[in-house]
């Protein structure tokens, strides 16, 4: 059974509350429980455990990475169970996923491979938060780390992820060298079909802006699709100056409504209360749509914009096997069990992902880890200028 991590304390130090302050913020959310079974005994398999890898950090993964090299399928997966059993039988998981969902998957895990699995949940901004605190303190409290893009880019600006090589991550819409995308936030334009019809249905980002004054709806938060349809679509692929794509969104935020979740805007989109939503998400849709709502977002607007929800080794690991093989196992076999639990696998082969027939550009992290202030600030000028939003929690 899956072993909750109680909270623990390690030492504040200025400089990192400094840079997570301007980073972000959040109280955190953490779920918790009494430690569980002990680790089970090795198994068999295709490794001999004295190959093993005698360190952690870096140079332990990049041994394991040499034991394993050209294994693919149940011979790779026997190899890492055999070398992390080799390591302690068990590892250190942070994430952000909701326990719902990331603590069915780690039990599959577990019962799979027989490594058990110290599990610690809360918010993103609170992970990002520990692991800055705890690599401070110099203390390696986490073995993987699973939080959203935007995070896990100021990690891995810290030096704080190892580098990822794995067949895994084959196929996966959001693949970075030292992360991968285990699901996806996916931006759609949707509307509702009482009030459009087919023929009146948007086909472009223009229309979109453009073609439904007073009728469309804005999401206060998503500054990040904001700013990677303007500068990723409009100005690199439209020929757009910045001024020309930013003006464009400024025209159709004008006299249009703002709100804040996209749990709500699907369900006041539904209930009739405006006509087209700029950025919604996929997985809400999806599920909607399977209850007969009356919201359609196909044919696309393209290009769809994806933010990846993203899993990592962290550099410090003392069980890069066992590390490397829970990791292999959210990109493979834990994506179909997302795609139940509603979720966007990031393996687009799997049913649930984004369809194939689609090109979407993933939010631009490097950008935002850059210019985030710049784009936040520019984004709620002007969909505030547009009027009051409502404001709900966001999802």
């Amino acid at each position: 059974m899956t072993r909750w991590l109680r909270k623990r304390s390690v030492p504040m130090m200025v400089v990192v509350l400094a840079l997570v302050a301007a980073a972000c913020g959040g109280t955190p959310d953490e779920e918790q429980a009494a430690e569980g079974t002990p680790a089970p005994e090795s198994t068999e398999a295709g490794v001999e455990a004295s190959a093993a890898p005698t360190g952690g950090g870096v140079d332990g993964l990049e041994a394991v990475y040499a034991q394993v090299e050209g294994l693919t399928g149940d011979e790779r997966r026997a190899a890492l169970i055999e070398l992390a059993l080799a390591e302690g039988s068990d590892l250190t998981f942070y994430t952000s996923t909701n326990v719902d969902e990331s603590g069915p998957i780690t039990e599959a895990f577990e019962e799979q491979t027989g490594i058990a699995v110290n599990l610690f949940r809360s918010n993103a901004g609170s992970i990002m938060q520990r692991v800055l605190q705890e690599s401070a303190a110099g203390f390696a409290g986490v073995d993987v780390l699973n939080v959203s893009g935007p995070e896990m880019t100021i990690l891995d600006h810290e030096g704080l992820l190892a580098p990822l090589r794995t067949p895994a991550t084959e196929g996966n819409a959001a693949v970075s060298d030292n992360w991968a995308g285990i699901y996806l936030n996916t931006f759609i334009a949707a509307w509702n079909t009482d009030r459009i019809s087919p023929e009146e249905a948007p086909t472009t980002w223009e229309e979109v802006f453009t073609k439904y004054p007073g009728e469309m709806v804005f999401q206060l938060q998503d500054f990040d699709w904001f700013a990677t349809l303007i500068t990723e679509w409009f100005v690199k692929e439209q020929g757009m100056t910045e001024e020309e794509a930013i003006e464009l969104f400024k025209q159709g935020a004008a006299g249009n409504q703002v709100i804040d979740g996209h749990t709500l805007g699907a369900e006041l989109l539904a209930a009739g209360e405006f006509s087209v939503a700029s950025s919604l998400y996929q997985h809400r849709m999806a599920r909607m749509q399977a209850e007969n709502a009356p919201i359609e977002w196909e044919p696309a607007v393209q290009p769809l914009i994806i933010r990846p929800n993203t899993i990592a080794i962290h550099r410090d690991t003392t069980r890069p096997a066992t590390a490397l093989l829970l990791t292999e196992f959210m990109l493979t076999d834990a994506q179909p069990m997302l795609a139940e639990f509603e979720r966007t696998p990031a393996l687009r082969t799997v049913e649930g992902g984004v369809p194939e027939e689609y090109d979407p550009i993933p939010v631009n992290l490097e950008l935002l880890f850059e210019e985030q202030e710049k784009w936040m600030t520019i984004y709620e000028e002007l969909v505030r200028a547009s009027g009051d939003p409502d404001i709900e929690q966001e999802e």
